[in-house]
């Protein structure tokens, strides 16, 4: 279901990000977002866990930080600074 306030997005809108996801597995780690974004893996861990309303979605597995593609992939459409044609 999407949030409220999602936009719609076209196929020629998402082709740059779907290149982007096309190789990562369906479960990643901070150091494999962290790659897919150029930053970090301890940014990507302040991402995670910044007290917002949309912080990065992830799961703590023990010590370990798992992402999910998919939510990686709308959280990042989430917080696109520029709206889609």
């Amino acid at each position: 279901m999407p949030c409220a306030g999602a936009r719609h997005h076209s196929l020629i809108d998402m082709s740059a990000l779907d290149d982007l996801f096309a190789d990562l597995p369906a479960r990643l780690t901070a150091d494999e977002v962290s790659d897919a974004l150029g930053v970090t893996p301890h940014t990507v861990r302040r991402l995670i866990q910044e007290e917002t309303p949309d912080p990065l979605p992830a799961y703590l597995i023990g010590r370990s930080w798992m992402i999910l593609r998919d939510e990686f992939k709308d959280w990042l459409l989430r917080h696109r600074n520029k709206p889609l044609a």
